[in-house]
């Protein structure tokens, strides 16, 4: 048999074979991994890509950022006619968009983080502000 012959017959069955219908089914299957009551109604919702922070506007200027175990992280007052929210990647930026006032605000999102320090040597005030900045995407 030719290669052309051999092209020629292979086209022409991959021609037959996308005219057969073909029907699937699928199922989905779920399981409600966690539910929060909340004591206002919900407007938008945003997730990091890690998943590890979910924020959710409600109707009273508020968002509020939760952990995956339902924890309540931190609350952020906005503006009372803020619509949607969006997170970036990694969670470091929350973008609030204002439909009627027609504008997008960028905050910047870090968490502050106590520690018993008790007993540990230092240098300096003992009430001294403290950051700690983490850089992992070194490469």
């Amino acid at each position: 048999m030719t290669r052309f012959l051999r092209v020629a017959m292979t086209i022409l069955l991959l021609l037959l074979v996308s005219f057969i219908p073909f029907t699937a089914q699928s199922e989905v299957d779920w399981d409600i991994s966690n539910a929060i009551q909340l004591d206002e109604t919900p407007i938008d919702v945003a997730q990091a890509q890690g998943g590890e922070l979910t924020y959710l506007l409600t109707d009273q200027a508020k968002v509020y950022i939760y952990s995956v175990a339902g924890k309540l992280v931190g609350t952020i007052p906005v503006d009372p006619s803020v619509t949607d929210i969006a997170i970036s990647a990694k969670g470091e930026q929350l973008y609030l968009i204002n439909s009627k006032r027609k504008t997008l605000k960028t905050y910047d999102i870090s968490f502050i983080v106590d520690f018993n320090v008790e007993g540990s040597p230092f240098l300096g005030p003992a009430d001294a502000k403290v950051v700690v900045a983490v850089f992992s995407d070194f490469q």
